[in-house]
């Protein structure tokens, strides 16, 4: 469908529309609440629908609101004509009457299958397809019972419908209300569904309002149905409902480029809404002065002000801050000072709503994505990130609509964010390097004083106490000669023990000894037997691989701080330390049935050292209430490189 033949189902929808309201109010119908109806969504669906089928001729949802829209004013245009006939004596009158009880069926039908399609115009799977078909057929099975009942009612007038069977009160009304209700639920549960199922986050805002307007529509159907039959009230919560529908295709194709039709838009959007309020300024200075040139001349002088401020509005709703960088930089300025762990989370999320772009995505130096808002495209926009002349990383964003490049205050703006984004990313690798360096040098610590204990232990520590023993030998062969040779042998021996002492106290503070001995599941069972009226402790432990000294150390020390915690300020019973690996990480928990956190919560020496212990591998610390009672302190140390 070419782009002027799509403008045949909204101007064909206005004729009817217009000729039912000229005819009604010729005919000063009594009740004219459900005309109000027709206009109102049809005018709203007609103008929805021809704009998705401009774009996208073979788009369901384009062919549905254009049906719903001739439907409503099909019954718009024979009520109209029913009651000018009825009125006047005009032939056809008992056709125009007839027709008017059924044919907005043709028009809600489809309303009730767009919840059921939206927002991409297929159904949730194929199980839904079950539910499309029951509902078509029994919209068709409604209309039929609409053609068959007694009356036949058109604004307010009734008459005898001649090929009536069915009773108005006992079956045609429990019928509409019955299909309605149960189409309303059917598709309101789809959306539900979609909401549910595997969508990225920008999908998910883009449900929001359509699960809103198909949730508004339920609500209004089912109340409906619930009063009075010809209640005004049901009739104005159902046109008010029906109507959020096309608004809310309207808002996504706006907000989140539902059908990439923003371009035919954007074009002719700021002349109808500069006519429109220049149109009604008119109206208004010729009601109150009655004079029509002061009108045109008031429009004549307003043109150009109010099409430049309808311009600026409409550029923020389209295009977000790019007249305004200072306020893009100011968002993501706010962003990247969050002070979680992870600030460059959201930086895409900043760029893309700001500009009201659809996608956009921040990589780091070695092409990994670190925050990203969208899909963008191969043919996206890509902005180098670059810091103290060094390539930190890419933005990259999506154009707004694939025919539509950005223009040079886009690009203006997104090199003005790139600096803070390359700073920031700067930060972060400098960070992560400082984290990594660190590691590094704790691992190499640790197994500096691994190898340090196993000489001092095996070799020297054994060279003394042999030392001890000869000199011992030498005092014993000696007698009870008191001459200086044997109490300079003494003083000898006396060294050697102190050097002995000296060497072992060494040895147990460069590293746990029962670290070597036991292993780390060994130490921390001998921590479990230590003696004393403490809480009962208990081990779970999984088979360890051969873990590094750093990360051994770093496990046994938070573990013994943690249980002395337990020991000293939980008034715990018990005390459970489970020890075991997943993939890359070692995870240490020790959970007592104590008192719990204090509150307010301080953090003490022994809570700093742990997550001081847990940083230095370049790990997790975590320190909360347990369920029920009682404190879980948890720290995950890596203990291999590919984490």
């Amino acid at each position: 469908m070419t782009r002027p033949s799509a403008l045949l189902v909204p101007v064909t929808v206005l004729a009817l529309l217009v000729a039912g309201v000229a005819l009604a109010w010729y005919a000063e119908a009594p009740e004219p609440g459900y005309l109000g109806l027709d206009v109102a969504v049809g005018l709203s669906c007609a103008a929805v629908g021809g704009l998705v089928l401009s774009r996208l001729p073979r788009q369901p949802i384009g062919w549905l609101f254009g049906v719903c829209a001739l439907g409503l004013a099909a019954q718009a245009a024979a009520g109209g004509y029913a009651v000018a006939a009825h009125a006047r004596g005009w032939p056809l009158e008992a056709l125009a009457f007839w027709t008017t009880n059924w044919v907005f069926v043709v028009g809600l039908v489809p309303a009730l299958l767009l919840l059921l399609l939206l927002p991409d115009g297929r159904l949730p799977s194929r199980a839904w397809r079950p539910v499309m078909v029951g509902e078509v057929v029994l919209g068709v099975a409604l209309t039929v019972v609409l053609m068959l009942r007694d009356e036949a009612w058109a604004w307010g007038v009734v008459v005898e419908n001649p090929v009536g069977r069915l009773s108005t009160d006992d079956v045609a009304g429990p019928a509409f209300a019955t299909v309605m209700v149960t189409a309303v639920v059917a598709g309101s549960a789809a959306l539900v569904s979609r909401l549910r199922g595997d969508r990225g986050e920008a999908e998910r805002r883009q449900m929001y309002p359509l699960l809103g307007a198909g949730l508004a529509v339920a609500v209004a159907v089912v109340v409906d149905a619930a009063l009075p039959v010809g209640s005004v009230l049901g009739l104005w919560l159902v046109a008010l409902a029906l109507t959020t529908l096309p608004v809310a295709v309207a808002f996504s194709v706006f907000r989140h480029r539902l059908f990439e039709i923003e371009v035919v838009v954007r074009r002719t959007l700021v002349h109808v809404v500069a006519s429109a309020v220049l149109l009604g300024v008119y109206l208004a200075v010729v009601a109150v002065v009655d004079v029509p040139i002061l009108g045109a001349a008031v429009v004549a002088v307003g043109f150009a002000p109010v099409r430049d401020q309808v311009q600026r509005s409409l550029a923020r709703l389209l295009f977000g801050d790019r007249s305004d960088p200072a306020t893009a930089l100011s968002l993501l300025g706010r962003r990247l000072e969050d002070a979680s762990e992870t600030p460059l989370r959201g930086a895409a999320n900043v760029v893309a709503t700001t500009l009201r772009l659809p996608a956009a995505t921040v990589l780091d130096g070695a092409g990994r994505t670190v925050s990203a808002h969208g899909s963008v495209p191969t043919d996206g926009l890509t902005v180098p990130l670059v810091a103290a002349g060094r390539a930190e990383g890419e933005l990259r964003v999506a154009r707004r609509s694939p025919d539509e490049r950005l223009s040079a205050a886009d690009e203006a703006v997104l090199a003005e964010l790139a600096r803070p984004l390359a700073l920031a990313l700067a930060t972060a690798r400098l960070d992560a390097e400082v984290r990594r360096s660190r590691a590094l040098l704790v691992s190499a610590r640790e197994e500096e004083r691994r190898r340090l204990r196993r000489e001092l232990h095996d070799g020297l520590g054994p060279g003394l106490a042999a030392i001890g023993m000869e000199l011992d030998l030498a005092i014993a062969l000696a007698g009870e000669r008191e001459d200086v040779g044997v109490r300079a042998t003494a003083r000898a021996r006396e060294l050697a023990g102190t050097l002995i002492g000296d060497v072992r106290r060494i040895v147990h503070e460069l590293r746990p000894a029962a670290l070597d001995e036991l292993g780390l599941v060994g130490a921390l069972e001998d921590l479990a037997l230590t003696p004393g009226a403490g809480p009962r402790v208990r081990v779970e432990a999984t088979t360890l691989p051969e873990l590094p000294a750093a990360v051994e150390v770093a496990a046994y020390r938070i573990a013994q701080e943690a249980l002395a915690n337990a020991v000293r300020h939980a008034g715990a019973d018990a005390v459970t330390i489970a020890v075991d690996v997943q993939g890359a990480w070692l995870r240490v928990q020790v959970r007592d049935h104590g008192r719990g956190m204090p509150d307010p919560v301080v953090e003490g020496v022994g809570s700093a050292s742990m997550r001081e212990r847990a940083a230095e591998v370049g790990g997790r610390f975590w320190r909360g209430a347990a369920p029920g009672a009682g404190t879980i302190v948890r720290a995950e140390l890596p203990w291999k490189e590919d984490r």
